[in-house]
């Protein structure tokens, strides 16, 4: 017995000398690592660089005239399931940087809109029902229940109904070459139990990733971004690459950073106006058609809201017509005459210019006929509201003097989400002419990635909206 004691107590002061030397070794390599100079694992990480994903650009007509303007919608696929990648659902969503959840088209929906869509199943992922507060929702109980409306300024407005549940979303596997590849985030995430019709009936895509900031989202836990940067350990930056349509190209968003080979010139930096309250605005100073500076923001600063969701520039409704009759292209036919209008600037908060030349504004109807890109907004608009268990949580914020910068500003400006600084970059983008031969950011997409889809005219719509209509 003394001979083993022995031994063990030798064995013990041998284990204790070698956790010891590698104590030492470990604080060593530490002391002499660049960890020490204010660095963190997060951020060896965030050295990986961006995840890029290429976006389908989805068309849609704002009615049945030869006339009516063009919607886009940019799609890209995410996959939903904590299983093994090829047993995740796949879905195409829209990112939104107007709002602030990620709400999937659901099984638990038999509503008409739902029915046309893929549909998320909680169950194939076995993904848990919870309440508002993140609690698992016990068998047999009621779980709550969030009604969320959705605002566009240029379509008509809908709203989703739905229960919460908490899953793995992922960034899609059509990813762009070089782009790196861990990109997850448990989220607490809407699926959808019913719909309205407009606008979601033809809409092309499954669900809508929210990006805007948390304000926007019903906490921490809904904000798929902010999951995202803490779980993944991205740069907390997202981009959006929008190119001109006549140039080709396809568009893409970046998370956790951007790409500066999509820049002509360097970034300008906007900050952010009551980021509290969720959305990406800013305040515009003043609004310019050539040398004329306009009269609306002249008494007081406007706000813009950059938002994704948008497919044209919305502008308050007592500034439309001084701004058509300021551009003068309104009745102007032909794609020379459409692309030869003076250029539009608005003056942002921070010493940043946006400059719109004709291209970006205006565009030609199938007629030949020049459509402005400009959309009205009423006074009584509001935006992002939304209710949880049938109690106002959120009322929309009044849309009155503002403008919603859209795509006529993506379609010029490489524009970059700051999400810890509340602030926006815009840089001229780069030409967007496809290479010949491919360079390791392009992806696996068929060239042709822009679908139209003809949407019923505003007085059909209305006149076929069914009981499921919330």
């Amino acid at each position: 017995c003394g001979t083993n004691s022995n031994t063990g107590q030798a064995f013990a002061t041998f284990m204790k000398i070698i956790y010891t030397v590698l104590l030492h070794i470990l604080l060593f390599v530490v002391r002499a690592n660049p960890l020490r100079k204010g660095l963190s694992i997060g951020k060896l990480r965030r050295d990986q660089g961006p995840v890029i994903l290429p976006l389908s650009r989805k068309l849609t007509k704002l009615g049945d005239a030869a006339a009516a303007p063009s919607k886009s919608y940019y799609v890209g696929k995410i996959q939903i399931g904590a299983v093994a990648p090829e047993g995740r659902q796949e879905m195409l969503v829209f990112f939104d940087s107007g709002s602030g959840q990620v709400i999937l088209d659901s099984t638990r929906c038999t509503a008409p809109a739902c029915l046309k869509h893929h549909q998320y199943s909680s169950e194939l992922s076995g993904a848990p029902t919870v309440n508002a507060n993140g609690q698992i929702v016990a068998p047999g109980t009621a779980s709550d229940t969030a009604t969320i409306g959705l605002d566009s300024n240029d379509a008509e407005p809908g709203l989703v109904r739905g229960n919460f549940v908490r899953d793995l979303v992922c960034l899609g596997t059509e990813r762009s070459m070089g782009s790196r590849m861990d990109a997850c985030a448990e989220v607490i995430l809407v699926a959808a139990t019913n719909m309205t019709n407009q606008p979601f009936l033809d809409a092309p895509f499954d669900g809508i990733v929210g990006l805007g900031l948390e304000g926007l989202s019903v906490g921490s836990d809904y904000s798929f971004f902010g999951r995202l940067i803490a779980r993944a350990g991205l740069l907390p930056q997202f981009a959006l690459f929008v190119p001109n349509q006549a140039e080709g190209g396809r568009a893409e968003i970046s998370f956790g950073g951007h790409r500066p080979d999509r820049l002509a010139g360097p970034l300008a930096w906007a900050p952010v106006v009551e980021p509290e309250a969720g959305f990406w605005q800013v305040t515009v100073k003043s609004v310019r058609v050539g040398d004329r500076t306009l009269d609306v923001c002249k008494d007081s600063a406007c706000r813009g809201y950059v938002d994704s969701s948008s497919s044209q520039l919305g502008v308050p409704e007592e500034t439309l017509a001084e701004m058509e009759v300021a551009l003068g292209l309104k009745d102007s036919q032909g794609v020379r005459a459409c692309t030869d209008g003076p250029e539009l600037h608005l003056v942002l908060e921070g010493g940043v210019e946006l400059t719109l030349t004709a291209r970006e504004y205006a565009e030609v109807s199938e007629t030949g006929s020049c459509n402005l890109l400009l959309h009205p907004l009423h006074k009584t608009e509001t935006a992002g509201s939304k209710k949880i268990v049938n109690k106002e949580s959120r009322a929309g914020t009044a849309l009155s003097q503002s403008f919603i910068l859209g795509e006529p500003v993506f379609r010029r400006y490489y524009t970059v989400f700051d999400w810890d600084l509340k602030q926006i970059g815009f840089g001229l983008a780069a030409g967007t002419t496809l290479p010949s031969s491919k360079t390791p950011y392009e992806d696996e997409m068929p060239e042709n990635t822009e679908e139209y889809i003809l949407l019923q005219t505003s007085e059909h719509r209305r006149s076929i909206k069914a009981h499921h209509e919330l």
